[in-house]
């Protein structure tokens, strides 16, 4: 009776290796008909743990929000710079009620300085603070006395933009999380996989291989493959020792041609 070898150092292959293989096997599968093999629940969950790996193995090391934020963060540094310039130059105007209001403003950008050696998020709220005395009671007529108003609406658009950016790259990593890792998903995928060569070997000794033996003549011959593969990588010897079978791939009827796996 023919079975599918085992192939326990396939935790040995590289992780798009791993996961070629594991597309040639669903899609020998679906030639086959997962319900002519009698396997469909347990190729259902094999299909599900396979793409979770997929999925794990796509991850973009730079969030594409990166850059937004870079921009953004010094957009609103040069408008910040750019209102404690303005306030300290009306220390010097012609104007002595600009000045007097330049000099009241003055105590406020004395104490918001230094907002570049601040992180991302903490700038956001330390303009904020910033802002939100701009517009009190206090500080307000001396604003629009000195014509910060334009600044002033600039500056808290770009810093909105700041909180924005962050919530995205929090839902961003979030995302990114919630496929896990290959560390994860692999192992899970590994599992299903030697739960379906169980399963059909199991049905391959109890009904006869009969429907089974041109799958598994394939299956065998791909294990050989990539065993080859991981000794060519790692050393003689490390994918373990190959089998014997057919080079034959599967088909579902009587021609062998089409976009049916080969053999290598």
């Amino acid at each position: 009776m023919t079975k599918i070898q085992t192939f326990g150092t396939k935790t040995r292959l590289k992780n798009n290796e791993s996961l070629t293989f594991g597309r040639e096997i669903e899609t020998a599968i679906e030639a086959k008909g997962d319900d002519t093999l009698e396997i469909t629940d347990i190729f259902s969950d094999y299909k599900a743990k396979l793409q979770a790996f997929d999925d794990s193995i796509v991850n973009v090391a730079k969030s594409s929000i990166t850059e937004q934020m870079a921009m953004g963060n010094k957009q609103r540094g040069n408008l910040h710079v750019a209102i404690l310039i303005e306030i300290r130059n009306g220390l010097r105007h012609f104007d002595q009620d600009k000045r007097d209001g330049a000099l009241r403003l003055s105590v406020l950008a004395d104490t918001f300085t230094g907002a570049q050696r601040r992180s991302f998020d903490d700038l956001t709220s330390f303009i904020n603070n910033f802002l939100q005395e701009l517009a009190s009671d206090k500080y307000k007529a001396d604003a629009t006395l000195l014509g910060l108003d334009g600044w002033i609406a600039e500056l808290k658009k770009a810093n909105d933009l700041c909180a924005e950016l962050t919530s995205k790259r929090s839902k961003e990593h979030s995302e990114k999380s919630g496929k896990g890792s290959t560390e994860m998903t692999r192992p899970i995928y590994e599992k299903a996989y030697n739960a379906l060569v169980e399963k059909l070997n199991a049905l391959a000794l109890v009904k006869g291989d009969d429907k089974y033996a041109e799958l598994f003549a394939w299956w065998n011959a791909r294990i050989d493959h990539y065993r080859v593969v991981i000794s060519d990588s790692l050393g003689a010897g490390k994918g373990g020792k190959t089998s014997t079978g057919t080079t034959r791939p599967p088909s579902s009827g009587g021609s062998s041609g089409g976009d049916r796996p080969e053999i290598e």
